[in-house]
C-alpha cells in the first residue's frame, strides 16, 4: 500500500507557487485563514527553502503573510531568524 501524507505535498505545493514571484522581487502574500498552526517541517520546506537560492532581502520585501494566528507568525519569524542568523 502507498501512504500519501498531505502535509508532505502541501509544502512543496506551496514553495512551487511562491518562489518564481519572489525570486523576481514580486509582492506575493499568503494566507493562512483557517489554518490555526502549521509544523516547522512545513515552514522550512515552504519558505525558507527560498533561501537557497534568493537573498534573504529580496523574501523578506516580497513575501507577505496574512490571516495568520499569533502562533504561525511567531514559528515563521523565529525560523527566518534563525536561518538568515545562520548565513552571515
Amino acid at each position: 500500500m502507498v501512504a500519501i501524507r498531505i502535509i508532505d505535498h502541501v509544502k512543496q505545493a506551496i514553495f512551487n507557487l511562491i518562489s518564481d514571484s519572489v525570486a523576481h522581487g514580486e509582492p506575493i502574500e499568503v494566507s493562512f485563514s483557517g489554518i490555526q498552526a502549521v509544523p516547522s517541517a512545513f515552514v522550512n520546506a515552504a519558505f525558507l527553502q527560498l533561501l537557497e537560492t534568493i537573498p534573504f532581502e529580496r523574501v523578506r520585501r516580497s513575501l507577505k503573510i496574512t490571516d495568520s494566528t499569533k502562533f504561525i507568525n511567531e514559528l515563521i519569524k523565529r525560523r527566518f531568524d534563525f536561518v538568515a542568523g545562520s548565513m552571515k
